[in-house]
């Protein structure tokens, strides 16, 4: 039985790979045609990798995309906060503490995966 890779490799802006572990990963952020991936280090790994190019390498169900331009890691996730009557934020843990928006027709997946 082959071993689960730990580390996700992703191609940097410079051309070199950085090797960042799986369980460091808070999210992924698609901008400006690059993929930021957010660990609790103060800058973001940048990646010329699509974000879903990168998504297929991580594992489901603790990765789930909740916006076109976010997939985050539920173990990450600290809580499911109201932003207005009908739209939610993901709470991240600290250090990085971010609130990301979940799509209104990701949010029941989301439930579904936190058995809500």
């Amino acid at each position: 039985m082959a071993e689960i890779l730990q580390r996700l490799p992703v191609k940097n802006t410079n051309g070199s790979i950085d090797l960042i572990e799986i369980d460091a990963i808070f999210y992924l952020e698609a901008k400006e045609g690059d993929t930021l991936i957010r660990t609790k280090r103060k800058n973001p790994y940048r990646s010329v990798q699509r974000m879903h190019e990168l998504a297929k390498r991580l594992p489901a169900p603790a990765f789930v995309q909740c916006h076109r331009e976010y997939i985050v890691n539920l173990n990450r996730v600290r809580a499911i906060t109201p932003r207005n009557n009908r739209d939610y934020d993901l709470r991240l843990d600290p250090p990085v503490n971010h609130r990301i928006p979940i799509s209104r027709n990701r949010l029941s997946n989301i439930h579904k995966i936190l058995g809500l």
